[in-house]
């Protein structure tokens, strides 16, 4: 059958049982619209912890007895290595003034002590382009099997916590998508069987004439489909909605307008228009499949 055609019922079905087609779309569009506001959280949770995350920095401390010559090979040793973008070398000297930077209102505290009991270390700073829990992990691993490095320090807890962090944010994402729209599939499927009930005596006539599966269905998978892009859309622009009037009464302080916060991406948006029609879709041919003995 010509889509123009299954198209025109499936319009024509849904003007006829308007009001309970209406009800189940708003239905898709709040289910959608709890998923949109848990994406939402989620992807920017996700974008400040991993900004944060690359403002780490590995620290390599020295041994006191390495020999002042060898400081340049080092230097160009991890330079080199894949996924450094830049290393700084910070002498005990500039350590201690550092140290005493930190205690300036109790300076009685470090009087005595000798500026070379610090370590020598090198401040390395991993490429933000390239930056991954693992790879810090990585190269934290490596650095401290060399002999020079007496210990290498790269917030290793934080590191580990993130990694988690976004394991389990991916985690909950993919599962509640999931089960809302089951959810969203589940409504839909059951008002087009309404409409199956309603119209019972005519896929009966269309049976004996020869209809065939595909002109019985077409119509019916049609509608669900509409009303799932039609219910994630309406969700979209509710969400986008409320996102800006929140980001309006809270983007007034300088902390939130740095953390740089977003809505969903437009590949994520069609995505979720899509993906909801073809699960509304696919609940509804199952359930036309087992009601109509197709």
């Amino acid at each position: 059958m010509p889509l123009g055609i299954i198209l025109k019922r499936a319009i024509t079905d849904i003007k006829q049982n308007l009001v309970t087609h209406v009800m189940t779309t708003i239905v898709v569009a709040l289910t959608c619209l709890v998923f949109i506001f848990f994406s939402v959280f989620s992807i920017n949770l996700q974008r400040i912890a991993d900004r944060f995350g690359k403002e780490l920095a590995i620290v390599v401390y020295l041994k006191k007895e390495i020999p002042q010559d060898r400081i340049p090979s080092l230097y160009q040793k991890i330079l080199s290595m894949d996924g450094i973008e830049n290393v700084r070398f910070v002498s005990s000297e500039e350590a201690f003034k550092r140290l005493e930077g930190y205690f300036r209102d109790e300076r009685e505290v470090l009087e005595g002590v000798d500026p070379m009991f610090l370590p020598p270390s090198f401040e390395i700073q991993i490429n933000r382009a390239v930056y991954n829990p693992a790879r810090v992990r990585k190269i934290a691993s490596e650095l401290a099997k060399w002999t020079e490095v007496q210990k290498v320090q790269y917030g290793k807890e934080w590191v580990d916590r993130l990694e988690a962090f976004s394991k389990a944010v991916r985690a909950a994402v993919v599962a509640s998508a999931i089960l809302l729209l089951v959810m969203a599939a589940f409504v839909v499927s059951n008002t087009i069987k309404l409409t199956v009930y309603a119209r019972q005596d005519e896929i009966e006539i269309m049976r004996l004439v020869g209809a065939t599966n595909g002109f019985i269905q077409g119509p019916f998978l049609m509608a669900s489909f509409l009303q799932g892009i039609t219910g994630s859309a309406a969700a979209l622009i509710v969400g986008l909605f409320c996102y800006e009037y929140v980001l309006n009464i809270i983007g007034q302080t300088s902390l939130i307008r740095s953390l740089n916060l977003q809505f969903l991406p437009p590949a994520y948006m069609i995505a979720i228009v899509f993906v909801s029609g073809l699960f509304c879709m696919a609940g509804t041919a199952m359930a036309l499949r087992r009601f109509l003995r197709l």
